[in-house]
């Protein structure tokens, strides 16, 4: 899997929110974490030692989302 093709399994909220919207596993070099449709990640929340909304909406903005 390409790292853009993360942003197929978020959907990006008009308040800046990323909500999982298909599972999957989340492999950092820190941990392994099972992310769950529904699940909600803003700004400042790290799992697996990244902040997620962070890393989407820098991938975001270079492959859309």
């Amino acid at each position: 899997m390409a790292k853009h093709d993360i942003l197929g399994f978020f959907e990006h909220r008009r308040d800046g929110a990323w909500i999982c919207v298909r599972p999957f596993t989340l492999t950092t070099p820190n941990a392994s974490v099972d992310i769950r449709q529904g699940m909600r990640f803003d700004y400042g929340k790290r799992i697996g030692g990244v902040d997620l909304a962070e890393y989407l909406e820098r991938l975001g903005s270079q492959f859309g989302s």
